[in-house]
């Protein structure tokens, strides 16, 4: 008759049988937890660059809408310097034709005055109103030029001085390039006279080795932190797209009593023609 097996034999063999089982829902609960891991990182992605796609989009449209508004004051630039422009100047002519055939009648000759001197002011309003729609000195003269006109006129209309100092004198820019950074700093400008109670302002234009930079700070008050992201800031919101447009990145920070700092990043490539736009 044959020995009975050990019970510890049995008990061994249950043993290892358990801690199998154990490993392998173990290993089945690790693969579960990696694969639920794996898929929400996968989903995430896919968020991400859903997200980033409709940022781009949203890019696309903004840049296609600040075409279509630049294009738009473009014929009303030219509308109104043309069709009241040369109306007013008719008028004009027609006040100056009056006077002259009848210089003795003295009543006539004040009226005739005043209303030359009214049709004088109105023909420079259109001008201005023109200039402002569609800056023709932009064309004529270029960006740069353009710039140091503007801080000229800043400082006669506000008593502010506005120094400008650039490195791109005779640096070429492409037109959407130009129109974007001259409406970002005619608004920056336009912050300064209306909120910064400043007694100076400074613009710079100034080419890195990749970027373009343009910088406009003043000594004013300084922008609050607020402000700077605010939603009503409808004025910041129009610069920083249109920088965006241009796959550019715009900053503003102010410190109390100090000032307000912009900057304005561009790629080079995104602003510049031809050979001026390679890196130096």
């Amino acid at each position: 008759m044959s020995d009975p097996k050990p019970p510890y034999r049995e008990s061994t063999i249950k043993g290892k049988e358990a801690e199998a089982f154990i490993h392998a829902l173990r290993t089945h609960q690790v693969d579960a937890i990696v694969g639920e891991r794996h898929i929400m990182v996968v989903r995430l992605k896919q968020a991400e660059q859903k997200l980033k796609n409709s940022r781009d989009q949203v890019r696309a449209l903004a840049e296609s809408l600040q075409s279509i508004r630049e294009n738009e004051r473009a014929v009303i630039a030219r509308d109104i310097h043309d069709e009241l422009g040369q109306k007013l100047t008719s008028l004009e002519l027609g006040l100056s034709w009056l006077a002259q055939v009848t210089p003795k009648q003295q009543p006539l000759q004040e009226k005739i005055g005043s209303l030359s001197a009214l049709v004088t002011t109105l023909i420079q309003s259109v001008r201005r109103i023109a200039d402002e729609l569609r800056p023709g000195v932009l064309e004529e003269l270029g960006l740069v030029k353009t710039l140091k006109s503007e801080a000229r006129e800043f400082k006669e209309h506000t008593g502010i001085p506005c120094l400008f100092e650039t490195n791109m004198g005779k640096t070429k820019f492409d037109r959407a390039g130009s129109v974007a950074i001259f409406r970002i700093a005619q608004a920056a400008l336009t912050n300064i006279a209306r909120h910064a109670n400043a007694s100076r302002a400074r613009m710079t234009l100034v080419k890195r080795t990749h970027h373009l930079i343009l910088t406009v700070n003043d000594n004013g008050k300084g922008i609050a932190k607020k402000r700077v992201s605010s939603s009503n800031s409808l004025g910041i919101i129009g610069m920083r797209e249109r920088a965006l447009a241009l796959d550019g990145l715009l900053s503003l920070k102010g410190s109390t009593g100090k000032g307000t700092t912009l900057t304005v990043r561009i790629p080079l490539s995104r602003v510049l023609i031809g050979r001026d736009s390679v890196s130096l």
